[in-house]
């Protein structure tokens, strides 16, 4: 067989496996990426199932019982998520809601701040 050929062949050869390699790490890839889970969007039925903690202070409806405590209902999801973040990582201080928010995942804080933001707030008329 002449030489030539046979280079021919090893080089179609590997042509061939490097070309089944690409394909087949397209493929992992591709279906790795189809096979991850898309990242959980906050939900407010959750989110109020799990507000039983916070109504003792803020309302069933997210409408404070008290003045001294905040109104949650309508606030702003990133507002009240980052503060519900800071209680728990100590930068907003607060020795109740650092008590409250300690054992939440960040699931569950996001969940909570979908249920208020949620809330429409109901104004009285003049």
């Amino acid at each position: 067989m002449p030489a030539n050929i046979v280079r021919c062949s090893h080089s179609l050869r590997r042509k061939a496996y490097y070309l089944l390699g690409c394909t087949g790490v397209a493929v992992a890839l591709g279906f790795g990426v189809a096979s991850l889970p898309a990242a959980a969007k906050p939900s407010a039925a959750t989110g109020k199932a799990i507000s039983g903690m916070c109504a003792g202070c803020h309302g069933d409806n997210g409408i404070a019982i008290n003045t001294a405590y905040p109104d949650l209902a309508g606030q702003n999801y990133q507002y009240l998520l980052a503060q519900l973040k800071a209680f728990k990582d100590g930068s907003r201080t607060n020795p109740i809601m650092h008590s409250m928010v300690s054992g939440l995942s960040l699931t569950q804080m996001q969940d909570i701040s979908a249920y208020y933001a949620s809330l429409h707030i109901k104004v009285a008329s003049r």
